[in-house]
């Protein structure tokens, strides 16, 4: 705690601290609350409230109001926040820095305020913002922790297009940070926090459709549909690219503290050198390209990418040359598709989805391969076959990417477990629905008789050639007791398209018919896995000892499928179309882009408590009649002017 108080000390004013607290006492000895050290407040009595008992004390007096905003007490209750899905932070977070220490405070009631809203019968949107972009915007991406938006736009003469990096939590509002120009339509959108050339940064791939000579002049190729297979009349390639800016320069052009527009704020803008956003990778193919991943492997940042529905390239980002993993075909399906991929760095593999048709059925598939050393065709060596279905029936497949926290010396220690696990969703057809397939972190028992997590998911193991032996049969039974088929939700006669996540998912309905590029929503929902688990999958760690919340968590709800319920205004707007949808498991942040507008909807499921005003004006304006009385220079100092009016 020691290492806490140059923080403290710098947040509140130094006469609570020092003698000014014992003549306090001296003066009002009825107060005796009021009388003790900070540091038994911080070390001894915070620890045991819980948040709404912080909340309670923070309107007693102004006192209360700044010791109850030290980061240090919000960090203790992140720690204990075991049995909540936690925001990501991102891996340059300091909770010490007096820029951001409030989001500490942020991210836990945030939290606490968005599972409560989940688990609601009638989940309802609690806020909503609009951001406006000047531009109309194609498809999105919000980075993990809901604090950036990645958008590809155009503007409304269809010769320019951008990807605009914006800022969503900002004093003067949501704001473009950083933006760079594409040759055409970019697409297949992905963000994420990603270390490139030994800095942490955000990196931004996308793919964009080009035609080889020129194409017709008549026919726009950004003007096509990459939601569809169409059929483009004149020679063209697919181009991937990986665009990267260092979190330092974005920090620095947002901090909190800087008013947009202003001088100050003008000038560190005109001290870049470079624009913010700087490809650092380009991979180009004349085949069109199903599936882009991005993920961290050994501290290197890579790439893997679907095409042919049967070839995965992995490309270093640091390098020019790829290597490629053909899965093998299966002689008893004549068609065989990859409709989803996941690489699972931790354990040094990738999960496969795949849709196998045969002449009568359909087989969904779910497979693990390793990474390959060299291009070559291989086997899966674990795989389990997920429903047997009408040959056709399956749409499409979308796979969570489970967060694990960063190593960093800048973030408070989080629970180890649980992991979060892997869910997949099928969509379907005959009928329309929505299938719920989860995978968890296995668990091994330590010398010491406790149970560890351990990051590594699987299926059940590829048979021997020479037919199943014992250690294989061991394996597989110890296989499924991790993986299981959560929910399966008939929504005919409308499709329903899901966004991912791990814990929640969010998926929005249209008419079966519509088959527009921009769908017109019918109803926007939320769903809540039950997270079925076999017996034999350990339960989640109980709750610490030290209280937390005084209110108990709600039950779950037996209705996994709830409607949300979102103003009509916006509910109008959605029937004209959906240009682009994204959304943040963590934070309950969704943001959806109409067509034809030129801004986003920003619609929030949890409480976002913004820095209060009152605070940094208190201690200011306590700082400086301090220094004007002297009380930074002498010893013997009473700031007796300030403290009765506390």
């Amino acid at each position: 705690m020691s290492s806490l108080f140059p923080t403290v000390a710098n947040i509140l004013p130094k006469f609570i601290a020092g003698n000014g607290m014992k003549e306090y006492s001296k003066r009002f000895p009825s107060c005796y609350f009021l009388r003790l050290p900070l540091l038994v407040y911080l070390d001894h009595i915070f620890p045991c409230l819980g948040v709404e008992d912080v909340i309670r004390l923070r309107r007693v007096n102004k006192a209360f109001f700044l010791i109850t905003h030290e980061p240090s007490i919000w960090r203790r209750f992140l720690e204990r926040m075991n049995h909540h899905p936690v925001i990501y932070l991102r891996p340059t977070f300091d909770y010490s820095s007096t820029l951001t220490d409030y989001e500490v405070e942020q991210i836990v009631t945030r939290t606490i305020s968005l599972d409560d809203n989940w688990r609601d019968p009638k989940p309802k949107v609690i806020s909503r913002l609009l951001l406006e972009t000047y531009y109309e915007v194609l498809d999105m991406t919000i980075l993990p922790g809901g604090k950036h938006l990645v958008a590809s736009v155009k503007d409304r003469g269809n010769y320019r297009y951008y990807i605009v990096l914006y800022i969503l939590d900002h004093p003067s509002g949501p704001r473009a940070i950083a933006r760079v120009a594409t040759a055409a339509k970019a697409f297949h959108l992905q963000a994420k926090y990603m270390k490139i050339n030994g800095e942490y940064g955000i990196t931004i791939s996308c793919t964009c459709r080009r035609y080889i000579n020129g194409g017709p002049h008549n026919i726009n190729i950004s003007d096509l549909s990459h939601q569809h297979v169409v059929d483009i009349p004149e020679p063209h390639f697919s181009e991937v690219m990986v665009f990267y800016t260092p979190l330092s320069v974005i920090e620095y052009l947002s901090d909190p503290n800087l008013v947009w527009r202003s001088p100050e704020h003008r000038s560190r803008a005109e001290e870049q050198t470079e624009p913010p956003l700087q490809r650092c990778a380009t991979w180009e193919t004349r085949e069109n390209i199903q599936h882009i991943s991005m993920f961290d492997n050994d501290g290197e940042a890579w790439m893997a990418i679907v095409t042919q529905h049967k070839y995965i390239h992995f490309v270093h980002l640091n390098e020019t040359e790829a290597i490629y993993l053909h899965t093998q075909d299966h002689p008893d399906f004549h068609t065989q598709k990859i409709k989803a991929i996941l690489p699972l760095p931790k354990q040094k593999e990738i999960l496969v989805v795949r849709q196998m048709i045969s002449r009568g059925s359909e087989e969904w598939v779910v497979e693990l391969y390793p990474f390959p050393t060299q291009s070559m065709e291989m086997n899966p060596t674990h795989y389990v076959v997920v429903r047997q279905a009408f040959p056709g029936s399956l749409t499409k497949v979308s796979i969570s990417d489970p967060q694990f926290p960063s190593s960093s010396p800048t973030l408070p220690p989080l629970q180890p477990n649980p992991l979060p696990p892997i869910s997949i969703y099928f969509q379907h057809r005959q009928p329309h629905g929505l299938m719920h397939f989860c995978l968890w972190p296995m668990y091994e028992t330590r010398s010491d008789g406790k149970q560890w997590c351990v990051p590594r998911y699987t299926v059940d193991p590829t048979p021997p050639p020479g037919g199943p032996t014992p250690t294989w049969q061991v394996l597989q039974n110890e296989a499924k007791d991790h993986y299981s088929i959560q929910t399966c939700h008939l929504c005919d006669p409308h499709v329903a398209h899901v966004l991912p996540g791990g814990y929640r998912a969010i998926y929005y309905t249209t008419l079966y018919d519509d088959r527009k590029a921009s769908p017109s929503m019918i109803k926007l929902r939320r769903y809540l896995s039950p997270e079925v688990q076999k017996l034999a999958y350990p339960p989640r760690p109980a709750d610490n000892s030290l209280a937390f919340m005084d209110k108990k968590r709600r039950y779950h709800p037996s209705g996994l499928y709830g409607t949300i319920d979102i103003a009509l205004e916006d509910a109008k707007a959605f029937e004209t179309g959906i240009n682009a949808i994204s959304w943040d498991e963590t934070t309950g942040r969704i943001c959806i882009a109409v067509e034809g507008e030129l801004s986003v909807r920003i619609l929030d499921m949890a409480r976002n408590v913004e820095p209060d005003k009152r605070f940094v004006s208190w201690r200011d304006a306590t700082f400086h009649e301090m220094g004007k009385m002297g009380c930074f220079t002498s010893k013997d100092c009473i700031h007796r002017v300030s403290i009765p009016g506390w």
